[in-house]
């Protein structure tokens, strides 16, 4: 280990869905269709990396104003 400091927490999946409010059913299909981050599982439970679900946020923030933005 590099000794670093962790920058991200573990999201269970009620807390992913606190961000992304949406069904079990279509969290797992975005999962599986590469459109939401994967979660790591630890035993039997599966997490998110905070930092990989603020990443997917931003995405999603870009691609919401991307529209807007005027071709010259």
């Amino acid at each position: 280990m590099s000794g670093s400091a962790i920058s991200y927490t573990f999201l269970s999946t009620s807390d992913v869905q606190k961000i992304a409010p949406v069904s079990n059913v279509t969290l797992w299909r975005w999962v599986r269709d590469g459109k939401f981050p994967a979660p790591i599982q630890v035993s039997k439970n599966n997490f998110w990396r905070s930092d990989e679900v603020g990443a997917w946020m931003d995405e999603m923030s870009l691609k919401r104003a991307a529209p807007r933005q005027k071709a010259s």
